[in-house]
Formats: C-alpha cells, structure tokens, sequence
C-alpha cells in the first residue's frame, strides 16, 4: 500500500488551493451581499406599479447576478494573487516529489524534504481537480488530478490509502 509520483506545482494547481479556500471563507459573505442585492432591488421595484411576481422575479434574479459578479470577482482576485507572488519569487513552478505509504508521506520538493506522520495531518480533503493535504488551515499539499497518468486508478489507490490510516472525520473524499 504506497502511491509515488512527482507533481509540477505552478500557479494554477496553486490558485485552485486557494479558491477553494477563498470560497469556502466567503461562503456566508456571498448569500450576504446578494440578500443586500435583493432588498435594494425589491425596494426600487415596489415604487413601479408592477406585480408582486415580477418584484419578486427581479429581486431574485438580481440577488444572483450579485452574487455571481462576486464570485467571479473573488475567484480572479486570487488568480492575480497567486501570479504576482509566482512573479514575485521568480518561481513560476516547482516539482513536488510525493511519497504516500502507511508509515506516512514524505514530500521533497529541490532540497527541502518533509515527513509527516497520518495522525499529523489535519485534513485530506478531495475535488473533482486535486486531493489536498492539509498540514494546516491555509497550507496544503497538492496532488492535481490532471498529471495523473491513469487518474480512476490512482484516485481509487489514494481514497483507499486514506481511508485505511486517515480518521473518517478528517476526510473529505468524493
């Protein structure tokens, strides 16, 4: 029961991390800003002599342009963000080599190496892109999905890792 294989890390497997975060943080902040959409527009509309049904229809469909526009917003915020700090240390992207066994998995990335034990690891968390190996709330390994030679197989061997020395709490596997 092992899995090796060696990841190119680069600003987009690195902005789908954040997003990811980004989204889940904002998740509340996004249905705030469009309830704010939708009172502003129920408020306008009821000054028109329309039906209840179109003042209705408008404010919901305004409470979802608003919260679309921000999600758009905050997804391209991060993008530029992870671009600019790639620029920034003159890295556009590394290789991440990746070992999983049942003792732990080891990560080498050019001279920095860690090991870390399963009871260590906060959460692995899967999405229809990656399986992230959080070590931390913010700070994750990253196994993308698309550099994967035979990706079913490997996802199946890696849940199947996961499952057998990873508490259930702290998966999230699709």
């Amino acid at each position: 029961m092992s899995y090796r294989r060696d990841f190119t890390i680069g600003p987009r497997e690195a902005a789908g991390l954040y997003q990811m975060l980004a989204l889940e943080k904002w998740r509340r902040g996004t249905l705030g800003f469009g309830l704010a959409g939708a009172l502003a527009a129920w408020m306008y509309m009821t000054r028109l002599s329309l039906s209840p049904l179109v003042q209705a229809l408008t404010a919901a469909g305004t409470a979802l342009a608003v919260m679309a526009f921000f999600t758009l917003a905050l997804v391209l915020r991060v993008q530029w963000e992870v671009r600019a700090q790639a620029r920034r240390s003159g890295k556009e992207s590394y290789v991440q080599e990746t070992e999983i066994s049942g003792l732990g998995i080891r990560v080498t990335v050019g001279q920095d190496r860690a090991k870390l034990d399963f009871d260590r690891l906060q959460e692995v968390r899967e999405t229809r892109g990656a399986f992230y190996l959080f070590l931390a709330p913010g700070q994750a390994w990253i196994l993308p999905k698309a550099q994967m030679t035979d990706v079913s197989g490997e996802c199946a061997a890696l849940r199947e890792i996961f499952r057998t020395v990873v508490p259930s709490r702290r998966l999230k596997l699709r």
